[in-house]
């Protein structure tokens, strides 16, 4: 048995590539969709440094809450200008404090009227879009430098966590 080369048919055939396009189009659509990216830049201040942290989770857009060395910033605007004290655990060295005539026991009374604004902002779009996607969740980002006293941060918390924001997140910079 004799095998024979099968025969082009001669002349000139055209390249037709319908298909192809089709398959590219598809994988084009593929790699849009599982292709994931955040939305959300945060550029720390001069007056702010970042602790470091091993976390995987990505941030997800909310009220933008800054305690920096000198003052409180909510979503860019300047709130409240911190104070410095003398510190009673080391002596002759300032520490960073919320001014005592601001605060009503743990809540910081300009923080709590600007996060109460912002609640009630965010519950009115909520209640015009009608979606379920856009509701209230009570989360905030929080950028918090390293070095600021707990005292301080508690009461930042308390005074969101009453202003109606429950969920707290703090912005980090990834370990390497």
């Amino acid at each position: 048995m004799a095998l024979t080369k099968a025969r082009r048919p001669e002349g000139n055939s055209d390249l037709n590539i319908t298909s192809m396009m089709d398959m590219m189009t598809i994988i084009l659509v593929f790699l849009l969709k599982s292709y994931s990216t955040s939305d959300i830049s945060v550029a720390p201040s001069e007056q702010l440094q970042l602790p470091t942290s091993s976390t995987k989770e990505a941030p997800e857009l909310s009220v933008n809450l800054v305690v920096a060395k000198n003052q409180i910033v909510v979503d860019g605007v300047p709130v409240l200008e911190l104070t410095t004290v003398p510190d009673e655990d080391h002596p002759g060295e300032p520490m960073v404090a919320v001014p005592e005539d601001e605060k009503k026991g743990q809540v910081v009374t300009k923080l709590y009227d600007r996060l109460l604004e912002k609640a009630e902002a965010a519950k009115g779009l909520a209640e015009q879009s009608g979606n379920a996607e856009h509701a209230f969740k009570g989360r905030i980002l929080i950028q918090c430098d390293k070095e600021m006293p707990f005292a301080v941060l508690r009461e930042v918390m308390y005074t969101a966590g009453q202003a109606q924001f429950g969920e707290f997140k703090f912005v980090v910079y990834k370990a390497e």
